[in-house]
């Protein structure tokens, strides 16, 4: 009987594994939880109980974890993404909002929104290598595909960061529009986007000459929060907080091509491992859309919890 029992709870271990890969991490701020959501069937797996208002989610597949910003709690806290519990909590600021991950995993990025600074953590250890000075209320963080560089988009200031991590130093400093939020980067490193909350639009900027960056500004609707590419990078999709929606704007002619209605004030947004579907954090209304990326509608509506945010680049994979 007892060897009957250990096969049976291996062989559920291992069913439960199959369903793991990708994952969604979504931060529920006003439940103090993270939503964890199967995406191969589309339904909530497990709601983690993470304390300090959760915002920010950062993935680090090498080492099978997951890092959530607590501004409440001055830090962030980890997750085991395998068996879906919670590992530890690391001290950094009361500000800690933005958070992102190198892609090697070896370094963890948390931005201050109250101190313009961005805390550098070993993933080994989770002991604080170097603070970096940005702009005032860093906010949304992207790390190059080739692990380069990180940029950071400075709110207050309405600029984004451009951080060299070889040497961990800002390289240059560039202008955006009003109070970008969410940021992005394209696999090729030469263009960067950013959502900016108060001048409704979206910043385009040309990267691919450092020393003569180009920037355009693409109007979208009110209040843009952050941004996701998909389609190759062809598709930039954009929630507007205020107008309950998503721009979808097509990246070589840069204009506005769908508007496509979701949940109450959409937030977070990233795109699955297959580059097709969207996934959208509704902050209102408690649920997370899901759009085709090709097709340009909503596929799919997942109830989660109280305070949708889902701040950052939360699939596994």
């Amino acid at each position: 009987m007892k060897k009957v029992a250990v096969v049976l709870a291996a062989a559920i271990f291992f069913q439960v594994d199959l369903l793991a890969e990708p994952l969604a991490f979504i931060t529920n701020q006003l439940d103090n939880n993270v939503s964890v959501i199967d995406t191969s069937t589309q339904k909530l797996l497990k709601n983690i109980p993470v304390e300090g208002k959760p915002v920010g989610v950062a993935v680090n597949n090498f080492k099978h974890q997951v890092y959530i910003s607590t501004p409440h709690g001055a830090g962030f806290a980890v997750l085991d993404s395998k068996k879906l519990v919670p590992l530890a909590t690391v001290k950094t600021s009361n500000g800690a909002l933005g958070i992102a991950v190198d892609r090697t995993g070896e370094r963890v990025f948390v931005a201050d929104w109250y101190e313009n600074q961005v805390a550098m953590f070993d993933t080994e250890n989770l002991q604080l290598i170097k603070t970096i000075v940005v702009g005032k209320s860093p906010s949304g963080m992207v790390v190059s595909h080739d692990n380069q560089w990180l940029y950071v988009a400075n709110r207050v200031s309405d600029s984004v960061s451009l951080i060299n991590l070889d040497n961990l130093k800002t390289r240059r400093t560039i202008d955006v529009g009003t109070h970008p939020f969410g940021i992005t980067v394209n696999s090729a490193g030469t263009k960067l986007y950013t959502a900016n909350v108060e001048s409704d639009d979206v910043s385009v900027v040309d990267i691919s000459d450092l020393r003569h960056p180009q920037t355009v500004a693409v109007p979208v609707k009110s209040r843009p929060y952050a941004v996701s590419l998909a389609q190759n990078d062809t598709r930039l999709f954009v929630t507007n907080q205020d107008d309950g929606t998503v721009s979808v704007i097509d990246t070589l002619s840069l204009k506005e091509i769908a508007v496509i209605e979701v949940g109450e004030k959409p937030e977070g947004i990233a795109t699955h491992p297959d580059d097709r579907q969207v996934y959208v954090a509704n902050w209102f209304d408690g649920t997370v859309s899901v759009i085709d990326g090709k097709e340009l509608k909503v596929i799919a509506t997942i109830p989660v919890a109280d305070g949708s945010r889902g701040f950052g680049e939360f699939f596994t994979h």
